[in-house]
């Protein structure tokens, strides 16, 4: 069966899908007798729900202790999967966007969760800083941990709610990215206020692949006082059957 590794050579936990209670130690135990680096299984036991994103993991074996150093891109990200969101699948994801980092950048991380986002562009990237806002105080402690591990200094943290920082930084901006597949594109106007002219937001969501021109068409409802030009068009990653989470970039005018 597939399942999600997060963590390193050193120790790593697995995230498995749901399975009948007889099949679980059976499947545990043939997970960690060929990943001798994972140190406990959890299984998803709801869909991911509420502001923090978060979904309820049950520990079918081994440690009680699922906190975890997650390495990616040459970064450490120490977090705990049962407290706070994080995905390893989007670690290409996250380079890709680095890459498309100008240098000299101010570039804000709406929804940071842990900060691998912000970490990986200020690794990866010659941005001039990075502001990272994040709602879970959890997530924000993460975040602050891994700035330190990660030895970065153009790094804010900063723990609010998204609309309320987003008032702080009128016209900001270059970038903003924006992380929240499920609710981003309500955010539209707090991003657009942050934003210098000609910056770029990247917004996520979920799609099937023959409803874009309905996101679209949605995206310009949200900004219809601003104008707008579409740049690019990402599908990131499969979310369920038929429908995949997207990035789609806008320039605003």
């Amino acid at each position: 069966m597939s399942f999600e590794i997060i963590g390193s050579r050193e120790k790593s936990i697995a995230i498995i899908d749901a399975v009948e209670k007889k099949n679980r130690k059976k499947i545990a135990s043939e997970i960690m007798r060929k990943h001798k680096n994972i140190k406990g299984i959890l299984m998803k036991a709801s869909a991911r729900k509420g502001v923090y994103r978060l979904r309820k993991l049950r520990l079918i074996s081994g440690s009680k202790n699922t906190e975890v150093v997650h390495i990616e891109s040459g970064c450490r990200f120490l977090l705990d999967p049962c407290k706070v969101y994080f995905s390893p699948r989007e670690g290409t994801e996250r380079l890709r966007i680095a890459e498309k980092i100008r240098e000299g950048e101010l570039v804000a991380a709406f929804f940071a969760g842990v900060g691998p986002f912000a970490i990986v562009i200020a690794k990866k990237s010659k941005a001039r800083e990075i502001v990272g806002i994040e709602k879970n105080p959890i997530a924000v402690k993460y975040f602050k941990k891994n700035i330190e591990l990660n030895k970065i200094k153009n790094i804010i943290v900063i723990k609010s709610d998204v609309k309320n920082a987003a008032k702080k930084f009128p016209k900001s901006f270059d970038r903003i990215l924006m992380p929240l597949p499920e609710k981003a594109i309500n955010y539209l106007n707090e991003a657009i206020k942050c934003l210098k002219p000609n910056g770029v937001i990247h917004v996520y969501f979920f799609s099937k692949e023959n409803e874009i021109n309905s996101i679209k068409k949605k995206i310009r409802l949200k900004t219809e006082n601003t104008k707008i030009k579409f740049l690019d068009l990402q599908r990131v990653l499969p979310y369920a059957p038929g429908v995949f989470k997207y990035r789609i970039d806008i320039q605003i005018r």
